[in-house]
């Protein structure tokens, strides 16, 4: 009996802590997810959860291919890595971009949720439609408590569509706030402001949701 208790302890002793990947195309971003990811997803200190962000959309995407392969080598030696990629999907083919993501994946050997089929996966390619932004007109409350001078409601064509994808979103929220009389064009800024203010649970935006989904799944998946 006792030697199955020692036997149970070295095996959690040697039991490496998750670590979540979070890849990103740019700072704001980076800036929301490092600030608040964790307590939206209610993980604990077991979880090391890194962001990583790159030079814009088409960099990650250029470099993605290696950055997996070296994902890949990390579990093979071991390491309990898990990868939570976003991007924006701008103008793109939502279809043909994640298309493209999963394709990474699989050419690098890692599963992914939508190819797993059941079996478990390590990778959740997720996009943020149309943009970053568009997450902050799903919770209006949590811009005005970062922006207390903006309008009360938020633009009429996204308060029942946050996820609106005929404008650039990032001009749009930026023509709010100069209507405020806020002059500030900085996304990295608008993420360190609002991201502490919003509220998973009251979140309209369906990109939003989806992704913090994809990306509880991923750390409660067991491998």
């Amino acid at each position: 009996m006792g030697g199955k208790r020692k036997k149970t302890a070295k095996v959690q002793k040697d039991r490496r802590p998750t670590e979540l990947e979070v890849l990103v195309e740019e700072e704001s971003a980076a800036l929301l997810l490092r600030r608040n990811l964790r307590s939206w997803l209610g993980c604990g200190s077991e979880t090391i959860i890194k962001v990583r962000p790159f030079k814009g959309k088409p960099a990650l995407l250029q470099k993605l291919p290696v950055v997996l392969e070296g994902y890949a080598a990390l579990r093979r030696n071991g390491h309990d890595v898990r990868v939570l990629v976003l991007v924006d999907q701008d103008a793109d083919d939502c279809s043909v971009l994640k298309g493209q993501l999963e394709d990474m994946a699989c050419e690098a050997g890692l599963g992914t949720r939508q190819t797993s089929r059941g079996r478990p996966f390590v990778v959740v390619n997720r996009m943020a439609v149309r943009e970053l932004e568009n997450w902050y007109f799903g919770d209006w409350e949590a811009v005005r408590s970062a922006f207390p001078k903006i309008r009360v409601q938020a633009p009429a064509e996204y308060r029942n569509n946050a996820d609106r994808r005929d404008k650039k979103t990032s001009d749009v929220f930026e023509k709010m706030l100069v209507s405020a009389g806020i002059r500030n064009a900085s996304k990295p800024d608008w993420a360190d402001r609002v991201g502490p203010c919003m509220d998973p649970a009251r979140n309209s935006s369906a990109s939003f949701r989806i992704f913090l989904e994809g990306a509880r799944s991923l750390v409660k998946e067991q491998q």
